[in-house]
């Protein structure tokens, strides 16, 4: 079947030999249709559901399709270099588009308008003897129809006069004047039939007829439009009145619709001030300039307020206004402009009519009458019409002409996704960079380079958003007195920062406002703005699905649907599955109608409600990783109001603390002085022991701090032992020995005097951990025979011994450290701490290294690395530290190769957990035998 050919131009399908071979269903070949108007291109399933189904489809309308697939792919099976792929989010046909009949057709238009006159007409009749009907007949649905049957028969009817053209250029006459009288009576405003039957009857010497012609062309344009002829056809009159030679049609195709009596030309100002976006502009440019499949070319920007998607569209459609010579048309509909209500269509197109030439009286006022007349006088012009700041697809939809030559430019918060073919582009805020460039090209400069860290504090405080940064600017620009450092001293303020952000009529708070108040429009948009109120009370980067359902006190079906519509709106943004964001300054604006439209008690429960989601987490991660450590799980409150997360693997855990160390510390943080202060602290004191475990203790040192600040404000001194604790652990991870000896001191203090023994042993033990980094080791083993005395349960016990192992080994008292380390393993593994056993397990190990015997330090190193990782661990610190030292082993038992790998692998994880730099990285890679690093060192 290597002959096979496919069909768009009539009756949809695939022949063969003058032989139907299917799709034998009108649904099967609704998607054989979509998939050809965009041959090698992805094809979204969403789209293809539309193509069958229209606006109704059914509930099994994605295994539906996914059927009519299968079968299309059985009917292509045997036809050689066309493959129907599956292609996410979507599927692709990847076939050569001139075995389509549309694409050959449209390739023999374009060889006949580069060749000369004599070859054209031939060219011209191949392409229109392969329409064999209406175009995309016999599919399921209208929209398909609706859609791309318009377009496609405008360059049916373009052919047909171009090629009457080329045969009154060689004086053919005769076939012409036979079928433009029908063509005439089938389209009576196209201007271009009129011109050819004008020019074919003053060729054949019948000048009354050809002014008979123009007489009932104008009557038709008058009487149906309201214009005049447009100047191709008024000029030609003038040439058959004036008796002038014959009339020869010009190669190039007079205009197929009435054009405007002037063109229009609306753009806007070209912003002054526009910076960067580079590839943004090449993407909308690239958009407009393209050529399409028979549809208008639709391009939309989206974006949160004041992100510079006007600025972006102007800038482009200047760029572009000379590919667009019949002129470009602009709106502004007002979908989201402060105090301003959005623009009806009707009145829209009311505008672009007068624009086109239509007489004020002559402007209809039925929305699908007006729009038809829109789509009649663009028909065939090159023109670029530009939709700034729409509300949504139904305030678009009628503005689109229906021609290919046309081109549209929408932009509006909300990304328009119902737009067959449209290019999306999102817009993000600035980089820094662009930002910086941004604020100098305003204020001068010399202001900029003058004050660098001032006014990279006013980018950072601006967030890169583009109005702030221009409302930040006319600040100071309009202040010459003022130093960049005052106005970031002014922004600096959370509470002043969106007064600070206004200029004359212009101001940050009324572009937020503007949005929020159409979703508070919308009956389900007011409960998706209390979500938006809710989620500006809380200070994190980012929050999951469960943390806002928490927030709002919902399930979280419900909260998705609500926060769907926030990014909708573009109020918040969705950087990953179920991950949701603000924009820092949208937070401070959430928060202000927070404090403004919700109670105290309101705001005080749902920041309980998001604490207590995450505390139920926090108390899930340590029964998983540490459950010696469950009594952290009685600081707070012993019942929650919400659940946490099901952690069933190490994987959910790690991706849990990946996704919220951010999140958890700003909690804790933001409890101090607050009634959730105790919260903040049972958080952090449950948050600390995954925080270690993963080796994340530059963030455990952070969040401690945190925590004892918001202690401070319980009255509880127990929570406060715990916190000082923590502290100290932390920075003795860190290698500050001495402050966090200093810490642990106070927390021992307070323990000893609320009588808690155990968590006395334990703080003992810490500090002769503390002591041995310090190189301390008579006072490291006090401590933890203190500890070991005082400790009233075996597998406390069995953990400190193994801590005394060390100082041991560090003391090079080798033989007491294999000693310790036996024990300890022994009284480990007795208890059940498997963790923890294999912790003792490698330190053994590395005493048996020291101690002379590497066969049985490797031995060992490869049974703790064994058993770590079928418990489902692994690229952490612990995996990091067992790899070092089995490397170490196998170095001194000669397998040196074998150990630059483990130690370079070692090296990988702990530069990935921020432990070690780039250099020390580098360093240990190249180096035959590298040197330990100090955070190993510090804890062996």
């Amino acid at each position: 079947m290597d002959g096979a050919e496919f069909r768009l131009l009539g009756p949809v399908g695939i022949w063969s030999g003058g032989r139907s071979l299917g799709p034998s269903t009108a649904q099967q070949r609704s998607v054989l249709a979509m998939l050809l108007l965009h041959p090698g291109r992805t094809v979204p399933l969403d789209r293809l559901v539309e193509a069958v189904w229209d606006q109704e489809p059914p509930q099994s309308a994605r295994n539906a399709i996914q059927g009519y697939v299968s079968r299309l792919r059985r009917v292509l099976a045997g036809i050689p270099g066309v493959e129907l792929v599956t292609s996410s989010p979507g599927y692709r046909l990847d076939l050569d588009p001139l075995r389509v009949d549309l694409y050959l057709s449209r390739h023999l238009v374009e060889r006949a308008r580069a060749v000369g006159q004599d070859e054209a007409g031939p060219l011209l009749r191949r392409a229109l003897e392969l329409w064999s009907g209406p175009p995309l007949a016999g599919v399921a649905g209208e929209w398909l129809r609706e859609t791309f049957g318009g377009p496609l028969e405008e360059e049916r009817l373009a052919a047909v006069e171009e090629r009457i053209a080329a045969d009154l250029r060689l004086g053919l006459r005769r076939e012409p004047l036979a079928e433009l009288p029908v063509l005439i009576g089938e389209h009576p405003l196209r201007e271009r039939l009129a011109y050819l039957m004008m020019a074919a009857l003053h060729q054949d010497g019948r000048r009354a007829a050809a002014l008979e012609v123009y007489r009932d062309a104008r009557r038709r344009l008058v009487d149906g439009l309201g214009i005049e002829p447009g100047g191709e056809l008024q000029e030609l009159h003038q040439r058959v009145l004036r008796e002038e030679p014959d009339a020869e049609p010009p190669a190039a195709p007079v205009s197929a619709g009435p054009p405007p009596a002037a063109v229009p030309a609306e753009l806007p100002a070209a912003p002054a001030s526009f910076t960067g976006r580079a590839e943004e502009v090449a993407r909308v440019s690239a958009a407009l300039a393209g050529d399409g499949p028979g549809a208008v070319r639709i391009c939309q920007i989206s974006g949160i307020g004041g992100v510079g998607k006007s600025s972006l569209a102007i800038h482009v459609a200047h760029a572009l206004a000379g590919r667009y010579p019949d002129g470009q048309l602009y709106v502004d509909l007002h979908g989201a402009s402060p105090q301003v209500a959005p623009v009806d269509p009707v009145e829209a197109l009311g505008r672009f009519l007068r624009s086109l030439g239509v007489a004020g009286s002559a402007v209809p006022t039925d929305l699908e009458e007006a729009a038809g007349r829109f789509r009649s006088l663009t028909v065939g012009r090159r023109m670029l019409v530009i939709l700034d700041n729409a509300r949504d697809a139904a305030q678009v939809r009628p503005l689109l002409p229906g021609s290919p030559t046309c081109a549209v430019l929408v932009t509006s918060r909300r990304m328009l996704a119902s737009f067959d073919g449209a290019t999306q582009v999102s817009l993000d805020v600035l980089p820094d960079g662009d930002a910086l460039a941004l604020l100098g090209g305003i204020v001068g400069d010399g202001r900029i380079a003058a004050e660098p860290a001032a006014a990279a504090e006013v980018v950072r405080l601006c967030g890169g958003l583009p109005l702030a940064l221009c409302l930040a600017a006319a600040r100071l620009r309009a202040r010459p007195s003022w130093q960049v450092s005052a106005l970031a001293g002014r922004l600096a303020s959370a509470h002043r920062r969106l007064d600070e952000l206004r200029a004359d009529d212009r101001g940050l708070r009324a572009s937020f406002q503007a949005g929020y108040q159409e979703l508070k429009s919308d009956p389900d948009g007011v409960a998706a703005a209390r979500m938006f109120r809710l989620l500006g009370l809380l200070d994190g980067p980012d929050l999951g699905l469960p943390t806002a359902a928490a927030l709002a006190g919902l399930p979280e079906e419900g909260a998705q649907r609500l926060l769907d519509l926030l990014v909708d709106a573009r109020l918040v943004q969705e950087r990953a599955p179920d991950r949701y964001d603000l924009h820092d300054l949208l937070r401070l604006f959430a928060r202000e109608r927070a404090v403004e439209e919700e109670s105290e008690p309101a705001r005080r429960l749902a920041v309980e409600r998001a604490l207590h989601h995450h505390l139920a987490t926090a108390r899930t991660a340590i029964e998983m990783l540490k459950p010696a450590y469950t009594w952290r799980n009685e600081v707070g409150p012993s019942s929650l109001t919400r659940p946490g997360l099901a952690l069933e693997t190490n994987e959910d855990l790690r991706a849990w603390v990946d996704a919220e160390e951010d999140n958890l510390l700003a909690a804790v943080g933001q409890t101090r002085g607050t009634p959730a202060a105790g919260l903040g602290v049972a958080l952090a004191v449950t948050f600390a022991v995954p925080l270690y475990s993963t080796g994340r203790w530059r963030g455990l040192l952070a969040l401690s701090e945190a925590a004892l600040r918001a202690a401070e404000h319980t009255a509880e001194p127990f929570d406060e032992a715990v916190v000082l604790g923590d502290l100290g652990w932390a920075h003795v991870c860190v290698g500050n020995q001495i402050v966090g000896i200093a810490h642990m001191n106070r927390s021992l203090a307070i323990h000893r005097r609320l009588g808690n023994k155990r968590r006395a042993a334990a703080l003992l033990d810490h500090l002769g951990i503390a002591y041995r980094g310090a190189g301390r080791f008579d006072e490291a083993a006090d401590h933890h025979r203190q500890a070991i005395a005082l400790m009233d349960d075996r597998y406390g016990q069995g953990a400190i011994l193994t801590h005394l192992g060390l100082v041991y080994q560090r003391a090079g008292r080798f033989a007491e450290a294999v000693e310790a380390g036996v024990r300890s393993v022994a009284i480990l593994e007795e208890t059940g701490a498997a963790l923890d056993a294999v912790t003792a397990l490698a330190n053994l190990a590395e005493a048996y290294r020291l101690a002379g015997d590497p066969a049985r330090a490797v031995a060992h190193h490869r049974e703790a690395l064994a058993r770590y990782r079928a418990a489902g661990h692994g690229g952490d610190y612990v995996e990091a530290e067992s790899l070092w030292g089995l490397g170490h082993a196998l170095s001194e038992s000669g397998e040196c190769e074998e150990a630059r790998r483990l130690w370079r692998r070692a090296a990988a994880i702990l530069h990935g957990l921020g432990l070690i730099t780039a250099e020390e990285r580098h360093s240990i890679e190249n180096d035959d035998v590298p040197a330990t690093p100090q955070v190993i060192q510090r804890m062996l």
